[in-house]
């Protein structure tokens, strides 16, 4: 969908223009005025005769005898679609609605915005909104918003499903200079124009250097995930996405209307796809001015420089937290560093380097220019507080001077408050990225990393080749299960169906001792909460004894050999929005304890698997410890594609489990496994 034509238009006109300066309609065309647009306006209001803010206005549309490229609809819902048809057959084809009163209040509202959608799509009308409120494009002097103030310019694009986050921002930006918007779009309820059309604009346009985007949810889960990978090889994408709660999740759905999915796939989405997903607002905000003020860590290794022996301590347990690195001086730099201040003051020097509380500017000038040229300084964080020798104005001129000559990033964190007013303008004026604390900078250099190693991951994908198939019955038992894994190449422990005691004598000849009993009942999902597992049977009159117990609970009884080794659950299931997510995670009793499961999208690489290995604490497990071999990973992998590949092979089930697969360095085994699906 091309909208372009929306975000240049040589012409705008306000529907519901005012003259009454709290209302919509007079503060966007006051807005529009100010920001200092070049092209035609045309104000329309058939209740007022005369002119607002020196402009004539208009009885209606029709009464404009020019081309209008772009009409603003400041009207209430009441009085729209009237108003909507007259633009249509005027061929008027972008237009923005600030009305809210659709889907977001309920059925009467889902009906009204189904009608604007059939319209907006009869007549080929760009339709931004409704429930939003507009958008600025610093470039042409556009400001079609009601927020507060001019909008300043910058490289940073911003699409957003809520209008007072941007007007949060739009005030930040105007506090700090050197930041501000090549776009801001507020999305509203997305009737037309979503957050994907607008991310394929801003990829395209040479103004937006960076991304941002305040979602709640996805309207398009595969267009967008498709166009998310490629635009974030171009530019970086900086998503703040809320609803990870419950209470959270309704809040959203009543703010736009929206379907909040599961924000666990929302996240492997991010990450597998190259967005950056800032936790929470402040980490956003510490994102954005890195990528905007080009600062970026040139890897995770780090120096520190401080006049703060405690606050190096507690940085430094946020830079290990964050799986960054504190950088190692060698000898010899070690003996450099001390030679620049013999005769001065001893200082020990190790990393975080402590310059006591005494430093000087110059302290830290020396420093840096002795380490900045040593390999492997992904970035210089410097630490000071103010004590009774802090010369504070002069070092952060020093910094600024060290940063314009250097490529490494250099991040102040600038400990106090009264002592540091004029501080923050000194660095935003330089383009230094400075903190008051270090409460996001290491989180962000981190998510920073983790994207450089996005851009060089490759994207080689297992895609088997699936035979199996499920049969026309209902949801499986775990005997069926057990038979279609098995089917589809995974090895699974021996097991037997057990239906009489008979069957039972014969299955004992069949396995080694000892083994497990388990119910097989499609109806069943937790074996353990109904006592529907016994294990460690020895003998065939245990077998017996036990197999009675399970024949009073499920009328199928499973007989497996017992395997030991650490256990993992692989799982899949369907998302509405984004198809067939795999999950990894600790195994059997562990799943419900520790809900410790890291999800990606199918079709996914090895690569991305080792990150989902990462992202969990199996990785130890799986990496060998305590003189223990590694365990094949790849093979984990490819079982975990097969169970992806079937679900998409088969599209009624729901949700297919593996829990736990056995896995040890000698062998990999299927024990237990669930399919559900919508029969």
């Amino acid at each position: 969908m091309d909208i372009s034509s929306l975000f240049n238009p040589a012409s705008i006109a306000i529907v519901g223009a005012s003259h009454e300066k709290h209302k919509i309609g007079h503060l966007v065309a006051k807005n529009l005025i100010d920001q200092g647009y070049k092209g035609k306006i045309f104000l329309v209001n058939n209740k007022f005769q005369g002119k607002i803010l020196g402009y004539e206005v208009y009885p209606t549309l029709s009464d404009i005898k020019e081309t209008i490229d772009l009409v603003a609809f400041a009207i209430p819902v009441s009085a729209l679609f009237p108003v909507i048809h007259e633009a249509a057959r005027l061929g008027i084809k972008n237009a923005v609605i600030y009305a809210a009163g659709f889907k977001e209040t309920g059925k009467e509202g889902i009906i009204l915005e189904k009608t604007l959608k059939e319209r907006a799509a009869a007549h080929k009308m760009n339709l931004l909104g409704p429930n939003c409120i507009g958008y600025v494009a610093t470039k042409n002097c556009v400001n079609l918003t009601f927020l507060k103030n001019i909008v300043p310019a910058g490289n940073i694009g911003f699409i957003s499903q809520s209008g007072a986050i941007g007007a949060a921002l739009t005030d930040y930006f105007l506090a700090h200079k050197n930041l501000g918007f090549s776009y801001f779009i507020s999305l509203g309820n997305k009737t037309v124009i979503d957050e994907t059309d607008c991310l394929e604009f801003l990829a395209k346009d040479k103004n937006t250097e960076v991304i941002a985007m305040y979602l709640e949810d996805v309207r398009d889960g595969e267009r967008f995930k498709t166009t998310l990978a490629r635009v974030t090889r171009e530019k970086p994408v900086i998503i703040i996405k809320s609803g990870r709660t419950k209470e959270g999740g309704q809040a959203a759905v009543s703010h736009t209307g929206g379907m909040i999915g599961d924000d666990a796939v929302y996240s492997a989405v991010f990450k597998q796809y190259g967005a950056i997903r800032a936790d929470d607002y402040s980490e956003f905000l510490t994102l954005l001015k890195i990528f905007s003020y080009r600062k970026l860590p040139l890897s995770s290794s780090i120096l520190v420089l401080s006049n703060a022996g405690g606050a190096g301590v507690m940085l430094t347990d946020k830079i290990i937290g964050n799986k960054l690195s504190l950088k190692t001086i060698s000898q010899a730099l070690k003996d450099e560093i001390s030679g620049s201040f013999e005769g001065i003051k001893k200082i020990t020097v190790h990393n975080p380097i402590d310059l006591l509380g005494d430093a000087s500017a110059f302290d830290y000038e020396r420093v840096i220019k002795t380490t900045i040229g040593e390999k492997e300084i992904g970035a210089i964080i410097v630490l000071l507080t103010p004590q009774a020798n802090t010369q504070i104005k002069e070092t952060a001129e020093v910094l600024a001077k060290m940063q314009s000559r250097f490529k490494e990033p250099i991040y102040p964190i600038f400990m106090g408050k009264k002592s540091m007013t004029g501080i923050g303008r000194l660095f935003e004026e330089k383009k230094i990225v400075g903190f008051a604390n270090f409460d996001y900078l290491t989180s962000a250099i981190k998510k920073i990393i983790d994207y450089q190693k996005y851009l060089s991951r490759t994207n080689t994908v297992f895609e088997p080749k699936i035979k199996a198939g499920l049969s026309k019955n209902a949801s499986p038992d775990l005997f069926q299960s057990l038979n279609i894994i098995k089917g589809l190449g995974i090895e699974t422990a021996d097991f037997h169906k057990a239906e009489s005691i008979d069957n039972v004598s014969t299955i004992s000849k069949k396995l080694s001792f000892p083994v497990v009993v388990k119910v097989s009942s499609a109806k069943i999902i937790h074996k353990t909460e109904v006592g529907g597992v016994i294990t460690n049977i020895k003998t065939e009159e245990e077998l017996k004894e036990n197999y009675k117990k399970m024949s009073e609970i499920s009328k199928t009884v499973v007989v497996q050999e017992m395997i030991k080794g650490h256990e993992l659950i692989l799982g899949v299931k369907r998302d509405p929005k984004f198809g067939v997510v795999a999950g990894l995670g600790l195994g059997g009793i562990y799943t419900e304890l520790l809900k410790e499961i890291s999800f990606r999208i199918y079709p996914f690489s090895f690569e991305e698997f080792t990150q989902m290995v990462e992202e969990t604490r199996i990785a130890t497990l799986l990496k060998g410890f305590r003189g223990k071999k590694p365990i094949d990973e790849k093979k984990i992998y490819e079982i975990l594609c097969q169970l992806a590949a079937f679900m998409e092979k088969e599209k009624e089930i729901k949700e297919t489990e593996i829990n736990p697969l056995i896995v040890s360095s000698s062998q990999i085994v299927a024990v237990d496994a669930r399919i559900i699906t919508n029969r």
